[in-house]
């Protein structure tokens, strides 16, 4: 059984979230979203699609897998409480994909 996105909500309740194709994360699947507090990829992601996370305000930690390869434009734009994102060092990062946050997040490696 494939591994799942496992989102953390502000209510503290933890949802996983099952996909056909776990290599890409598609433009705005979790744009907008105020619920949403941490993020978990799978092994297997290799590409957050552009706007991907957009707007989502109260994000603070997003944890990437070893196979992540790209992040896209704006895909944490304006994610004011984003704190913490954990990537590797092989990661292509689009100059725009933290616009907007109160101040760059910390890489994790």
């Amino acid at each position: 059984m494939k591994e799942r996105i496992k989102v953390e909500l502000f209510n503290r309740t933890l949802k996983e979230i099952e996909r056909s194709d776990y290599t890409y994360i598609t433009e705005e699947i979790f744009a907008n979203r105020e619920d949403i507090v941490k993020v978990k990829l799978p092994e297997g992601v290799v590409e957050i699609g552009d706007y991907a996370f957009e707007n989502c305000r109260n994000l603070e930690e997003v944890i990437c897998p070893d196979s992540l390869r790209r992040i896209g434009g704006m895909a944490f734009a304006d994610c004011v409480s984003l704190k913490n994102v954990r990537y590797g060092t092989d990661v292509e990062v689009d100059e725009s994909a933290f616009e907007g946050c109160v101040k760059l997040p910390q890489r994790v490696c």
